[in-house]
């Protein structure tokens, strides 16, 4: 449950940034029902086609702003929600969220082998427009296996 200090943050932000948390929090929850519902490579399915790793930015000026703006909201909301809203659930949600607006965006996903353990770790990450929306810095720690775009 949100706290009386939680609640009057909510309240005091910009009618903008309120309604850009609550869109936030409903691709989180959305994205999570997902992952939880429907294997994954269904769901790559409606992400695109992976492609191998590049390092080719394709950045464009108008919609850095955008970007920040949804790295922040879902940022904020994944720390609010109710659930557990991790890298895959808080990159999807930011994916959608860029998508609706026509910002292209890349879906990396990456792997990292930790010392004296033989799981492999494994991160997503979302960038758009040149701007880190999701999954950073932490994506700075793992090897890019590849990345979705639409």
């Amino acid at each position: 449950m949100w706290k009386r200090r939680q609640w009057s943050k909510f309240a005091a932000l910009p009618l903008r940034r309120m309604l850009l948390l609550l869109e936030a929090a409903s691709f989180l929850a959305a994205a999570r029902v997902a992952l939880l519902m429907l294997p994954f490579p269904r769901i790559a399915k409606y992400l695109g086609e992976l492609r191998a790793p590049a390092t080719e930015s394709f950045a464009t000026n108008g919609e850095q702003a955008i970007a920040r703006e949804i790295g922040w909201a879902v940022d904020r909301a994944a720390r609010a929600v109710p659930f557990r809203a991790v890298c895959l659930p808080r990159a999807l949600a930011a994916w959608q969220m860029l998508h609706l607006r026509r910002v292209p965006s890349r879906l990396h996903f990456g792997a990292s082998k930790t010392p004296g353990n033989a799981a492999m770790a494994t991160h997503a990450w979302l960038d758009a427009s040149g701007i880190e929306v999701t999954g950073y810095p932490e994506a700075n720690q793992f090897v890019e296996l590849g990345y979705f775009t639409r």
